[in-house]
């Protein structure tokens, strides 16, 4: 890690801010300047998604719940209700051919809404199980993201940061240090939402299960 950098916010970057990064530039592989789709935008992966794609001129439609849309314009997207509307159709109303890419860590038929909200030729990333459910809803997903989106013209993926890591970790000894140099440029600020010592970590985690919290909680000795 370079000198200089808060060693919460460093250690809050590593695996949400790789897993955005790598699920941008390298499973979608989008373009500077094109338009995607966030779902679950106000979560730590879906905060960094934004950040990320801001900094690469991406045009971000921003899903979640309304009361996270403050802080969503804040970070320069453009939210729309992401739990209880569809999101395939408001985003097709802002963007009427549909988004580049679509980022999504939810599943389900959010996942199904993602592949309609995205153009023909486009990229729809799947990195999450949220809202999944059971197996047979797993592999509902893995159909529609694999088989149904490709007939489509969509092309799906599914990124998992531990599985690429353990295949090869040199993409993750490569992108780690692009992040601390975006952090140290302040182009990218992830969100302490707040700070426990150590013994409190029983405290963090209730925190956690009752939800509400935007941003990371970070544990010191």
């Amino acid at each position: 890690m370079p000198d200089g950098l808060d060693d919460a916010e460093a250690v809050a970057l590593i695996l949400n801010y790789v897993t955005a990064y790598q699920a941008i530039h390298r499973s979608a592989k989008l373009m500077r300047g094109g338009t995607a789709l966030v779902t679950g935008a106000a979560g730590g992966v879906g905060q960094a998604l934004v950040q990320l794609l801001r900094v690469h001129e991406v045009r971000v439609i921003a899903a979640a719940s309304e009361r996270s849309h403050p802080l969503l314009r804040a970070l320069g997207a453009e939210a729309i209700e992401g739990r209880t509307r569809p999101v395939d159709g408001a985003t097709l109303a802002l963007v009427p051919g549909g988004v580049d890419a679509a980022f999504d860590g939810i599943g389900g038929a959010q996942l199904r809404q993602c592949i309609r909200a995205t153009k023909r030729s486009g990229s729809v990333v799947w990195y999450g199980f949220m809202g999944a459910g059971a197996l047979f809803d797993v592999l509902r997903n893995a159909y529609d993201l694999f088989i149904g989106a490709r007939l489509r013209g969509r092309r799906g993926s599914f990124y998992g940061i531990t599985a690429l890591y353990r295949k090869d970790p040199a993409p993750f000894r490569e992108d780690l240090p692009k992040l601390f140099a975006l952090l140290a440029a302040r182009a990218i600020a992830p969100k302490i939402a707040l700070t426990l010592p150590l013994d409190q970590a029983r405290e963090a985690n209730e925190r956690i299960e009752k939800g509400g919290v935007d941003g990371k909680i970070v544990l010191h000795s």
